[in-house]
């Protein structure tokens, strides 16, 4: 077999970002992330970046690793600084990019890879990267997944990527190597490690153990057993501290039976369908009407279209957030250019009642605060509370992950001054999406790795710690983004 070296090309020492080659022969892409933080801190609201050639900015500042052979013909034509840029970098030919599931710091950069790069997905994911693309405010070539404009001013206008679709526990098709992607526990649906078989290799992907899919990691973990290499995701390495998600739930039970005859409401990931669907179930067994942002309950539609395996939320009796952006017709006129096509899609399904759930007003919240509870998608949705009205003290629970750089925080201030405006009793409520170190601990050496590559961490050198500890049971390889890792077969 030919020598097997493996590259981190981002991801070694930060939260996100994750790029991976592997190369044996053949190549393949594990992972195409956007490095959200490292975009933060080099990004200028730059109006000529809207016309210039972004992949120049973005290997310049190290959004993007400086590696030829991956990035589209038609980007790095536009301008001959990004041939001198790449003209240093090592060249890779993968054939495949295989995502792990459908968070940006996983696959929000694949808009510039080559259109020679096919990328692999399962359709339950592939359908959660299209709702959420659409349905947020990406745009440019980070948003250009799934089709690509032609930048460089010949040939068609549009050209489809193209995607192969795997299934859970089977080959991924096309692939150079037999790598067999396997379901884990993570806070997004549709999440998958992989094992690697004639490579003796796995990848965990973004995993926990302590959600409401707890088996799947564990089936993952029987399967990873005995591969000589595991590359293992490490954002918590530095924390033992684990809260699961049934005392999430839980603890926001608690809450909404304090606020009794106040307005309740629940800030959420739109795409942690698993909790939505517990805190729906929640609402309704403490008799308020769950209430759905819509961003959450397009998803919901699109997923359900898909014919997905994901066990859905019930929204037949659940309402739909129905948000006043129009001037005219009370402020809900669906014509206005300010309901984008999606919300359009997702507001006239309901009126025409082809989908389950019944549009609320702010206005009708306002006027039976105590029968609601409110599921919004993001602090941005506090702005939405000030149209309600909500009663002095009525309850605001804060289920996402909490801030984790300046930029973060920044809007985490102006989050708590609009808390502070309206009157809010503000509590926090999160199970993390990622394992703990005590857990991480015990996947590494249930698996039993000879050698450990870890990334996905700000922290790597507590894994090596770890080890000369006698925590750890293998040998530990740092990855370095300029230097490639090349392993015995």
């Amino acid at each position: 077999m030919p020598p097997l070296e493996l590259r981190v090309l981002d991801g070694a020492d930060c939260i996100g970002g994750n790029k991976i080659a592997v190369s044996s022969g053949g190549a393949v892409l594990l992972d195409f992330g956007i490095n959200i933080k490292r975009k933060r801190e080099c990004l200028l609201g730059y109006r000529a970046l809207a016309v210039a050639n972004m992949l120049y900015y973005y290997l310049y500042s190290g959004i993007l690793p400086r590696i030829k052979g991956v990035y589209r013909e038609d980007l790095v034509a536009l301008d001959e600084r990004v041939k001198a840029v790449l003209g240093r970098g090592e060249p890779i030919e993968a054939s495949l990019c295989i995502f792990s599931h459908a968070h940006r710091d996983h696959y929000g950069a694949s808009g510039f890879l080559s259109s020679g790069i096919k990328l692999a997905m399962s359709r339950s994911m592939k359908t959660i990267m299209e709702t959420m693309l659409e349905s947020s405010a990406v745009s440019g070539i980070e948003a250009e997944v799934f089709e690509m404009k032609n930048r460089g001013g010949e040939g068609p206008g549009a050209r489809e990527r193209p995607i192969i679709i795997f299934e859970e526990n089977s080959k991924i098709p096309g692939a150079p190597f037999n790598i067999i992607p396997h379901p884990i526990d993570h806070s997004i649906p549709a999440a998958f490690g992989f094992v690697i078989e004639d490579l003796s290799m796995a990848y965990t992907g973004d995993i926990r153990r302590h959600g409401p899919l707890k088996s799947l990691t564990d089936k993952f973990i029987e399967r990873a057993k005995g591969v000589d290499y595991l590359i293992i995701e490490g954002t918590r390495i530095d924390s033992s501290i684990i809260v699961r998600e049934d005392e999430v739930i839980w603890e926001i039970r608690r809450y909404v039976e304090e606020k009794e005859g106040k307005l309740a409401c629940v800030i959420v990931s739109p795409a942690d369908v698993d909790r939505i669907k517990s805190i729906i179930r929640l609402s309704e067994e403490l008799g308020r009407t769950p209430v759905l942002c819509p961003r959450a309950a397009y998803l919901i539609d699109r997923l359900a279209e898909s014919g997905t395996k994901i066990p859905l939320p019930d929204l037949r009796s659940a309402g739909i957030y129905f948000e006043r952006r129009s001037l005219t017709r009370g402020g809900y006129d669906l014509e206005s250019q300010h309901y984008r096509g999606w919300l359009k899609r997702t507001y006239a399904d309901r009126l025409d009642g082809r989908k389950p759930g019944t549009l609320v007003k702010a206005e009708e919240i306002s006027e039976r605060q105590e029968d609601y509870l409110l599921i919004l998608g993001g602090l941005d949705q506090i702005l939405e509370l000030a149209q309600m009205r909500p009663r002095p003290s009525s309850g605001l629970v804060v289920s996402t992950s909490e801030p984790h750089d300046e930029e973060q925080e920044i809007e985490w201030a102006k989050f708590e001054r609009w808390v502070n405006l309206l009157r809010l009793d503000m509590r926090i409520a999160h199970s993390s999406g990622h394992a703990d170190r005590e857990t991480l601990i015990e996947i590494i050496n249930e698996i039993g790795p000879r050698i450990l590559i870890p990334v996905h961490t700000e922290n790597p050198q507590e894994f090596h710690r770890l080890a000369e500890a006698g925590e750890l049971r293998c040998e530990v390889f740092l990855p370095s983004p300029a230097k490639p890792l090349r392993l015995a077969t």
